[in-house]
């Protein structure tokens, strides 16, 4: 897929997931769109991979929605405009419906819909010289592809607010300290970055790790009760595995653990 709009590499059961038009500060568009929904179905068909990385080809994440594309829009049916709208940031947001876990790695400007695809990931790394916005207001628009769903649940309801009603453009560091960002890196070390952790996650027993993609959602819409009840029947999934017995041997023997590829 290197001559496309995405670009999806798979190695050492890590997938790589490219936002590939350099040109365009890698803009949003429908030839974009079409070839990322080609990749979450390739990832979805795709035994191998345990964690995701989602960034950006040259010097930009994404600089969000193309500005032709939005323009071609002015004045338009708007029920037509309505069905687009919502049909094309669906085809991004689908990144929700993997299993497996997903990490942003930022590694230039991210803005619009390009920060919302950053917030719909599960973890984001951020390069110190990227810049992360929701510009939509600037241009006269409201939010779209879920800003104000993803930053108030990550960033809380003050801070969405202001991020959203004033389209500012945070830096990185800023982004850290808010926590809309896990952690920041030097530009030419986030990619190490970003593999350590998904090394180290992809290294864990698959079954949990699973189950967490879920549960850890799940918790935030329910009850206590909700998630204890949850996590006693997962529990109990997982004694039916061998991964446990092979955790506790690891402990005691004071060696790094073999898990199984089984679930």
């Amino acid at each position: 897929m290197s001559d496309q709009a995405v670009k999806l590499e798979v190695k050492d059961r890590i997938c790589t997931l490219m936002l590939n038009q350099p040109e365009k500060l890698n803009a949003m568009g429908d030839e974009m769109a079409k070839n990322f929904a080609e990749a979450l179905e390739k990832i979805k068909a795709d035994s191998e991979p345990r964690v995701v990385i989602v960034t950006g080809a040259g010097r930009a994440f994404s600089a969000g929605g193309n500005l032709d594309r939005i323009e071609a829009r002015i004045g338009s049916n708007p029920n037509i405009n309505q069905k687009n709208g919502y049909d094309f940031y669906n085809v991004f947001l689908r990144i929700l419906e993997l299993k497996i876990p997903t990490i942003a790695a930022i590694n230039g400007h991210a803005i619009g819909a390009g920060g919302c695809l950053a917030l719909a990931c599960d973890m984001r790394y951020a390069s110190i010289k990227s810049r992360i916005g929701f510009t939509f207001a600037k241009l006269g628009l409201h939010p779209g592809m879920g800003a104000e769903y993803f930053l108030s649940r990550i960033v809380g309801r003050a801070r969405t607010f202001e991020l959203l009603m004033t389209g500012d453009v945070i830096t990185a560091e800023e982004a850290c300290r808010i926590g809309l960002v896990n952690h920041t890196a030097q530009p030419e070390e986030l990619m190490d970055k970003v593999m350590e952790l998904a090394k180290k996650i992809a290294a864990m027993p698959v079954l949990p790790i699973k189950m967490l993609k879920e549960s850890i959602d799940a918790s935030i819409r329910g009850s206590l009760d909700d998630t204890l009840r949850r996590e006693a029947t997962y529990q109990a999934l997982c004694y039916m595995g061998e991964d446990v017995q092979e955790g506790i041997n690891a402990i005691r023997e004071k060696r790094t653990p073999q898990f199984s590829d089984e679930y």
